[in-house]
């Protein structure tokens, strides 16, 4: 995991992290507003489509209405004609001229608004193909930023730091709840405060309902040979498969190093899981058979 990460001292690294996690998010900002306007031209296009659909509609029509005009124009001018009724001929004439030049106006229309289609339809094609050609770039960035906060993880920086770099602001954490791993005092050190066997997704949703941001189980997963974390984050109770490999447990490569899932609970104690997953900015603080906080308590 320490691949791409050349610094050896923890300043340098987080500094190294501030400039790759500013470039994922400014790279992310310019991927979401091309998503945006891939989005509502999407839903242009398809409005215009409908429109183009109606105007043919009425095209029809009224080149049935021109058609009868035509047909019943010719016998009454005839009549008229003879009659020698020219005021009336006049009346017939501009009736059908006004029906043409109706007509006329819609087939115009129509085809202005098949051009702008079109080229809507071409630009909506680049906007995608720019999206395409940033995603690489956003893996990239994302996969070299994460490297980093792996590194500084194990090197057992506190989490509150790593925020600064990050730029999350900690008014919402509390500094004392930041205890060293090796605290025997800490509950997570009893599996049973924890681990709750097989348990299905709406069952942990329930046991953890209620309870403070932080509160966690882990229960076997309906995956075989995985286990699933079950978390309450923003009020939420969140899933997160936890999975079992040849190298250890985790999240996900490169983060399967833990030996025993004791050990991933200890370190998750400490550091938020919000590298794995951006909605995820919660450490797996209150086992959820543990005793919470009084003050954390609802």
């Amino acid at each position: 995991q320490d691949q791409l990460v050349k610094e050896d001292n923890i300043d340098a690294v987080g500094k190294k992290l501030q400039e790759y996690h500013a470039q994922y998010q400014e790279k992310s900002k310019e991927y979401d507003k091309l998503y945006e306007e891939y989005t509502r031209t999407s839903q242009e296009i398809q409005m215009k489509r409908t429109a183009i659909e109606a105007f043919n509609e009425t095209i029809k029509i009224f080149e049935e209405q021109c058609h009868s005009q035509e047909r019943y124009s010719k016998e009454y001018i005839e009549r008229f004609r003879r009659e020698g009724n020219d005021k009336e001929i006049e009346r017939i004439m501009m009736n059908y001229e006004k029906l043409k030049s109706r007509l006329g106006e819609i087939h115009d229309s129509k085809m202005r608004l098949e051009q702008d289609l079109k080229k809507q339809a071409l630009d909506n094609r680049e906007t995608d193909k720019k999206m395409n050609s940033i995603k690489p770039d956003l893996i990239q960035l994302r996969k070299i930023r994460d490297q980093y906060l792996v590194w500084l993880n194990h090197k057992g920086v506190r989490q509150k730091r790593i925020n600064d770099w990050l730029g999350i602001k900690n008014e919402n954490i509390d500094d004392t709840y930041f205890v060293n791993e090796e605290d025997e005092n800490l509950p997570h050190h009893d599996e049973k405060t924890w681990f709750v066997g097989d348990l299905n997704r709406i069952q942990a949703e329930d046991l953890l309902c209620g309870k403070p941001d932080g509160a966690f189980l882990i229960r076997e997963s309906s995956k075989k040979g995985c286990y699933a974390c079950s978390v309450v984050a923003d009020g939420e109770v969140k899933h997160c498969v936890i999975y079992s490999t040849p190298r250890g447990y985790g999240f996900a490569e490169p983060y399967n190093l833990y030996s025993t899932l004791k050990d991933l609970v200890l370190h998750y104690q400490q550091t938020s899981l919000v590298q794995h997953n951006d909605s995820l900015n919660v450490r797996l603080a209150y086992p959820v058979y543990a005793q919470m906080p009084p003050s954390l308590c609802r």
